[in-house]
């Protein structure tokens, strides 16, 4: 609401500054340059405004995804978490675990170590459609197709009800190491001298 309000105060003030100046220069040098005048403030706030977006826009990805180290800084700043929490911003606070002793640590892993191996859900595309939806990605021209990794799954996989595609980045990443994996390991069988 504070945003708002702030954004509809400056932009009357701004609003108020361009007619000003217009009836400064219309009385002054006539209608004409006082039109050119207006036509040129507006164009050039325009264009602040917009690098402002940009600006904003990319300040908020990097509070979201706090993708560097920079954001424990405003931990230090109080006065930087309280205009962050007037934004809507919440901050996530680290979970503390107890420190455990070097031997339970140990204990730990050799237990993890002799558990033995569950199979996981069996794969539900074979490889040889994975090998298909790869060379498809790889083999594309990004600048007459330009679809995202995103998209791409949901054209050739489909998508669930909600909307979101039926396999994700992350699967796609793991069945592309597999494919070339594959790809790699038959090149050297290839490559073998037969006897």
């Amino acid at each position: 609401m504070v945003l708002y309000l702030i954004l509809l105060t400056f932009g009357g003030l701004l609003f108020g500054s361009i007619l000003w100046v217009f009836h400064r220069i219309q009385t002054r040098f006539g209608v004409e340059l006082a039109e050119v005048a207006a036509a040129l403030m507006s164009i050039l706030i325009l264009a602040l405004i917009m690098v402002g977006m940009r600006a904003g826009w990319s300040l908020d990805r990097f509070i979201r995804h706090r993708e560097i180290d920079l954001w424990r800084i405003h931990q230090s700043i109080r006065q930087i978490g309280y205009f962050l929490a007037l934004l809507g911003y919440e901050e996530v606070q680290p979970q503390l675990c107890p420190p455990e002793s070097e031997t339970s640590k140990t204990a730990q892993m050799l237990a993890d170590m002799d558990r033995p191996k569950r199979r996981g859900r069996p794969p539900t595309h074979s490889l040889d459609r994975w090998t298909r939806v790869v060379l498809a990605w790889e083999n594309r021209d990004p600048y007459r197709n330009p679809m995202t990794l995103t998209e791409f799954l949901a054209q050739e996989f489909g998508t669930y009800a909600d909307g979101s595609p039926c396999m994700s980045d992350n699967s796609f990443y793991e069945n592309r190491k597999k494919v070339f994996d594959e790809f790699r390991k038959n090149a050297t069988l290839n490559q073998e001298p037969t006897s």
